[in-house]
């Protein structure tokens, strides 16, 4: 099939491995990068920050550039005439864009929305009723879809993609440069500066956005094979989830990557965490920053069970949550 799949860049991100699974599974794909059409970063930055907040500032933002994006997404679809339209946020797609897809192209569209259910009062239910099929991360959201009429509407989370995700050789230098006792990716957090700082005895690799303030050492965030060698390199992978995850059962994606990864992972327990990994064989969890720091204690002085664990949640995500099964789910409910 022609697919015409729509994002915001190809950065080590959902899109790009959806990409690369579609690819994978002997599918014609083209990528349309919604960011990539504006030019201003002053413009670009602001969509970013504003385009899944407020319905008022995206209508505001038109003229600016949304218009712009969806007038080359039809003249890009005029060329490629696709089978298949996904779109993967789609904050800056205007509904009226996709019907004409439907209308003028005769394509299935899709939308994927993997922040749920943060975005859905300000985007997510102006938008979503305007695709065929509706894509969840989180299946404790499917029925505020249907509330908006919605029968085509699935649960379908994130995952690893193993060509990217996986074991690998550090030379003595990387090890140095990324080697950490615990090591967490993510976006400052107050709850999650609260657990790191629990863990300051401990040699930390901090990576992401926001830190600055937080009276935690970190560095920018990574991504990709940068992300892979620094999973690699640590002891424990420390993964904390956004709050709403844990209440609405959506499983991060650093979850899949650093399990993809080989790592070892300790994380905290979103609602149905156990539908994915089992807790204490293939992953490990904690309630709280006093386990945390008991279970860190523990695992880092025994390493046999350490990578056992490491091996099986590794062998898990393999088996269940690649890229490649999750896209051959989506195109089958089509």
């Amino acid at each position: 099939m022609n697919i015409l799949l729509i994002g915001s860049t190809l950065n080590y991100n959902l899109e790009q491995y959806v990409q690369i699974a579609l690819t994978r599974v002997g599918h014609l794909v083209q990528f349309y990068g919604t960011y990539n059409q504006i030019h201003s970063e002053v413009i670009r930055d602001f969509l970013r920050i504003t385009g899944s907040r407020s319905a008022t500032l995206r209508s505001t933002m038109r003229p600016l550039g949304i218009d712009k994006i969806n007038g080359r997404l039809k003249e890009t679809a005029s060329k490629l005439s696709p089978d298949v339209v996904i779109s993967i946020k789609g904050e800056l797609i205007l509904p009226e864009t996709i019907e004409w897809l439907k209308e003028e192209m005769g394509a299935k569209t899709v939308l994927w929305y993997p922040d749920d259910p943060r975005y859905f009062k300000s985007l997510v239910k102006h938008i979503a009723p305007a695709y065929d099929h509706v894509f969840s991360v989180s299946d404790e959201c499917l029925q505020m879809y249907r509330n908006l009429g919605l029968k085509n509407v699935h649960h379908l989370p994130v995952g690893c993609e193993p060509s990217i995700h996986k074991k690998v050789v550090l030379t003595n230098e990387e090890k140095r440069a990324y080697g950490s006792d615990i090591c967490f990716v993510g976006t400052y957090i107050r709850g999650r500066a609260k657990i790191l700082k629990g863990l300051s005895n401990y040699r930390l690799m901090v990576r992401g956005k926001f830190w600055a303030f937080s009276g935690i050492k970190a560095g920018a965030g990574i991504y990709g094979p940068e992300l892979v060698k620094a999973f690699n390199a640590a002891n424990v992978v420390l993964n904390i989830h956004h709050p709403t995850d844990l209440e609405w059962a959506k499983i991060n994606m650093r979850m899949f990557e650093a399990t993809g990864c080989g790592s070892f992972v300790l994380t905290d327990e979103p609602k149905k965490l156990a539908n994915y990994f089992r807790p204490d064989v293939e992953v490990v969890t904690y309630k709280d920053t006093r386990e945390a720091v008991d279970k860190v204690a523990y695992y880092l002085e025994n390493e046999d069970e350490r990578s056992a664990i490491a091996e099986r949640g590794q062998k898990k995500c393999y088996s269940e949550h690649t890229y490649e099964q999750r896209v051959k789910l989506l195109l089958s409910k089509l």
